[in-house]
């Protein structure tokens, strides 16, 4: 087989592994630059950001529920009354906690439950007496101490619906089989509005502790139950939250969740420009010292280099010039015997 020939297929198989290393190449660049540090550190910092945002999204939502349990209180109080009959007129008494919200307005209101008894049609009017009293009543009765501590009063008057006889015949007629059957009663539930937008002013002391209401009438009652309401009348902020709960929400957690993110965006730079800052001379100091040790490299490289006759010229300029300078025996020191080391080094070399 002739040189030619083999020139031939070391040209065709050597262009075939180059062509081969061309594909393989072109497949793996775009996985080198998936996997480079610039691309790692880029993937490090949007999964840093991203859990950082969804953390803070969280945040956020949390932090509008807490926001709306403060600052919407509750929308209905009611408290039943368990009235005491006796001597006088009907009366009873309600304890509250720490539930009103001072600057509030609330409507307050008494249900009475009213069987429909000729003695209760032929009462007429009759009034309702309703008295909030402080944290600091030691007595809900009528007494001149508990005058002092009285937050509020209101007496209202209140009648049954009147129904002639004929119309009142007709009605029971048509609901006989619910009467029967227990679906419907006897009876009447009066609503009587007590107070309108009433507001109580900051301070415990100002907020209802307890409450009094009395049923005054000149002829015995029958009453079947009796409750108070309190209802909060919303406006402004509290009604747009209260009324559109869930686009409030979405509202109010991106605007908190856009000032978090804000927030920590700002922190991150600052820390990261204060970190570059104070890294910023090291990195200096450390490049002039390898551009130093670089000179000194260059400079042996460079007298290594030269002829041994320039070496022993240099080594003999030397040895002249220290010999120039007269010596001192009492206050040379380590220097001049180094210097004097130096220059017997440089005769030997030289007679050598």
């Amino acid at each position: 087989m002739s040189e030619s020939e083999y020139t031939d297929d070391e040209s065709k198989y050597g262009g075939a592994s180059q062509s081969r290393a061309v594909v393989m190449d072109a497949i793996l660049t775009p996985f080198r630059m998936l996997l480079s540090k610039t691309a790692l550190r880029v993937y490090l910092n949007v999964i840093l950001f991203s859990g950082a945002t969804l953390f803070l999204l969280a945040i956020s939502g949390l932090a509008y529920a807490v926001f709306y349990f403060r600052f919407i209180p509750a929308v209905g109080i009611e408290r039943e009354i368990h009235l005491q009959f006796g001597d006088g007129n009907p009366w009873g008494i309600a304890v509250f906690e720490s539930e009103f919200v001072s600057s509030q307005p609330y409507d307050v209101a008494v249900a009475l439950d009213l069987p429909s008894t000729p003695t209760n049609r032929g009462v007429g009017n009759f009034m309702i007496d309703l008295t909030l009293h402080g944290p600091d009543t030691s007595s809900v009765l009528p007494t001149p101490s508990t005058s002092q501590n009285q937050i509020m009063q209101s007496r209202r008057p209140a009648i049954m619906t009147y129904t002639s006889p004929l119309v009142d015949i007709a009605r029971r007629l048509i609901r006989l089989p619910l009467y029967v059957w227990g679906w419907r009663r006897e009876a009447e539930i009066l609503q009587v509005t007590m107070m309108e937008k009433v507001q109580f002013s900051r301070g415990a002391n100002n907020r209802p502790q307890s409450l009094r209401l009395e049923i005054q009438s000149d002829r015995e009652m029958q009453i079947y139950s009796a409750r108070v309401e309190f209802r909060a009348r919303f406006s402004g902020l509290r009604w747009i939250m209260y009324r559109w709960r869930l686009a409030s929400f979405v509202v109010f957690s991106t605007l908190f969740w856009t000032i978090s993110v804000a927030s920590a965006s700002l922190t991150w730079f600052l820390l990261t420009w204060a970190m570059q800052s104070e890294a910023a001379p090291g990195k200096a100091e450390t490049k002039e010292e390898s551009e130093r040790d670089d000179r000194i490299k260059e400079e042996s490289d460079d007298r290594d280099l030269l002829p041994e006759s320039v070496k022993i010229k240099q080594e003999d300029t030397e040895s002249q010039l220290l010999q120039s300078y007269p010596a001192e025996v009492d206050d040379a020191g380590i220097g001049s015997g180094r210097e004097s080391a130096e220059a017997r080094g440089a005769q030997k070399r030289r007679s050598r």
